[in-house]
């Protein structure tokens, strides 16, 4: 009886060795807001396939990642619509591991831009451009344009400004070429 249950131990060990050795370790994680990661811990028996799909199960992306040891790669998913995807990591043996994400791109602005009254016809313009070289200023009266000028400077704008007949509502307006517009109230 001592010598069945000896047996069965290590028959058990065995099976466990045999089965713990098969199975591979796999990664999936968001490292940034548009980037997946896919991470294999061993190396990989055969040919790797990484597939991305979206919301409604089209492929996005197949890699085919052919690998004598572990690996990691990193997927930049940022030219993607905003929305849930899935990656799916497979070998021979099937699949090993899938996730679901959501893939959004935080925007960050690229001017920030602030406007102070400082007397009753004098406002003071504040502007730290971070990636645009050339800003446009304009300012408004209601909806009337009374003034506009193009600033060459990559570092930003530190411009004080009299505005001789001060109306109600005057508002800066801020744009750059690449698409940036702020209007800004002195109130």
């Amino acid at each position: 009886m001592k010598s069945l249950m000896t047996m069965l131990f290590v028959a058990g060990m065995v099976t466990g060795a045999f089965a713990g050795g098969s199975e591979k370790t796999v990664e999936i994680r968001q490292s940034e807001p548009s980037k997946v990661t896919v991470a294999v811990s061993e190396a990989p028996l055969g040919t790797v396939i990484v597939k991305i799909m979206d919301s409604d199960n089209r492929l996005v992306l197949r890699d085919r990642i052919v690998k004598d040891e572990a690996f990691a790669k990193r997927y930049d998913l940022t030219a993607l619509p905003k929305g849930t995807y899935s990656v799916e990591v497979l070998d021979q043996s099937g699949v090993l591991r899938t996730a679901t994400f959501e893939n959004f791109i935080a925007e960050t602005p690229s001017v920030y831009s602030r406007v102070t009254k400082v007397e009753a016809n004098k406002y003071r313009l504040l502007v730290s451009n971070l990636d645009a070289k050339e800003i446009t200023v304009s300012i408004f009266d209601g909806d009337k344009l009374i003034h506009s000028e193009r600033v060459e400077d990559p570092q930003g704008l530190h411009k004080l400004y009299t505005i001789q007949n001060v109306g109600t509502d005057i508002r800066f307006k801020v744009s750059t070429d690449n698409g940036f517009d702020k209007y800004m109230s002195a109130l």
